[in-house]
């Protein structure tokens, strides 16, 4: 249908010169209307959810087509050169307010990014540096161009809004994709994947929106109306969740809902015992994840749903750390190393091979990912800016509201323990996005001066003693 259309409009040049005249008239349009201050942030918060939408690489038109992960794909299509015309039309319809962002924020945000996670900010370079040292150097060169563009999209999210803006429309973002999903696919069945295309993908995203919502339902709601609808899209989302029949979604599940049901708690201790708290809860929780693989048919199969998906990992990780291990300085670059359909014996991805004949064409973990991309000195970055927005996360807790602070708890925790079977963290996708927030945000924040006292969109707590 696609290729149809396409051929109609560039077959017919008249309607191709109509198309054009519209879009110029629409654009012109759509700018004088930007230019004024309420209409203009009404729709940098749309770009903003349509962005957050489309992140998990989502396989429905034309939002597909959106995502800068095309600008790394192989080909000519045009269609796949979307971004290119997308983004900067974006820019052009609100440049208003990015002129405004580069004058009054840009220097600010990014000198706090820079000095407070600099363990980011160098890793953050990686990717169109390793071109300098990848097997397949254009492919890297074009991942590294799509990630640096998506970074900055993400970088400019996480600095012109504040954790109840972020909130709102990362809640919303998520809530889109599981309802435009159940519309797409309306028999909602076992392994349901949404339009993301894989379950546990989608899983992911229904994990982290019912505990967004469950945090709005108990700390952000300031009216029982709020609360009812909080409630509800909580609900819905773990429906999806178990929709996908993933058994490592629902775990990710409920150990983030027994975070957010802690934070009351770990509000009211000191830094050094909610950090130890924490960081027990999420080493517990890889524990319980690694436990789960290893005893995978007769603890999922029988208790959570069947969900063999998670087997062999253990089987190829060992090889891919010896095949990292092989470049430890430099790893292979930036998608540079399972290209075995484009340089075959070249990768040593080539010959890792489970068991069963499975060839893997991810890592499957965020570690082994960010491993063979940038070797151990892109690890300890990564690691590094992990362990940072770890203990500005739990410092902010006794500075701002709950239903702010939550939000970096709640996404820290996920990140680490999705990434125990997903290599989610060195994609260009929804987590990196998540990260890439949090981080900003984080640095940003932790600028900032701690209130007397804290509150709780019209609530006030207590305050309580800082380390």
């Amino acid at each position: 249908m696609a290729r149809m259309i396409r051929e109609l409009i560039l077959g017919n040049t008249f309607l191709l010169y109509l198309l054009v005249s519209l879009a110029l008239i629409s654009t012109t349009l759509i700018f004088q209307l930007a230019a004024k201050k309420n209409i203009g942030l009404l729709w940098e918060k749309w770009f903003a959810v349509c962005f957050i939408f489309v992140s998990p690489h989502v396989n429905l038109p034309p939002f597909n087509y959106l995502h800068f992960i095309n600008l790394a794909a192989a080909g000519d299509s045009n269609v796949a050169k979307l971004p290119w015309a997308f983004y900067p039309w974006v820019m052009f319809v609100l440049s208003g307010r990015f002129i405004s962002f580069f004058k009054n924020q840009f220097v600010e945000a990014l000198s706090f990014l820079v000095l407070r996670n600099p363990g980011f900010s160098l890793y953050c370079l990686l990717p169109i540096t390793s071109t300098l040292w990848s097997l397949v150097p254009e492919i890297t060169l074009k991942g590294g161009i799509a990630f640096t563009g998506f970074t900055i999209f993400s970088f400019y999210v996480g600095a012109r809004y504040e954790w109840r803006e972020l909130s709102t429309l990362l809640r919303w973002g998520y809530t889109s994709l599981g309802i435009v999903s159940v519309l797409r696919y309306p028999r909602v069945g076992r392994e349901f994947a949404g339009i993301t295309g894989h379950k546990n993908a989608f899983g992911s995203l229904m994990v982290v929106s019912t505990a967004l919502w469950y945090l709005h339902y108990s700390q952000g709601a300031k009216t029982q109306k709020e609360r009812w609808i909080a409630l509800g899209f909580m609900l819905f989302s773990f429906y999806l969740v178990r929709a996908t029949n993933s058994g490592g979604s629902l775990v990710n599940c409920l150990m983030l809902i027994v975070v957010v049901s802690s934070l009351s708690f770990l509000s009211r201790l000191k830094f050094q015992w909610a950090f130890t708290c924490i960081v027990g809860f999420t080493v517990l929780g890889i524990i319980t994840s690694v436990y789960i693989i290893d005893n995978l048919e007769s603890i999922v199969v029988g208790g959570l749903g069947k969900d063999l998906t998670l087997t062999g990992r253990t089987e190829f990780w060992p090889q891919l750390i010896a095949a990292a291990n092989q470049r430890p300085w430099f790893g292979y670059g930036f998608d540079g190393f399972f290209q075995q359909e484009e340089i075959r014996e070249q990768t040593p991805a080539y010959f890792i091979y489970t068991a069963n004949g499975f060839q893997p064409k991810t890592a499957h973990n965020g570690a082994i990912s960010v491993l063979l991309s940038f070797g151990y000195p892109g690890l300890v970055l990564i690691l590094g800016s992990l362990f940072t927005n770890l203990i500005l996360a739990v410092r902010q807790l006794s500075r701002s509201p709950l239903a702010e602070s939550g939000i970096p708890i709640i996404y820290l925790v996920f990140i680490i323990l999705n990434n125990i079977t997903e290599g989610s963290l060195g994609d260009i996708g929804d987590v990196w996005l998540a990260y890439v927030l949090l981080t900003v945000r984080l640095c940003i924040d932790s600028s900032k001066s701690p209130p007397s006292n804290r509150r709780s969109y019209g609530r006030d707590l207590p305050p309580r003693s800082s380390s």
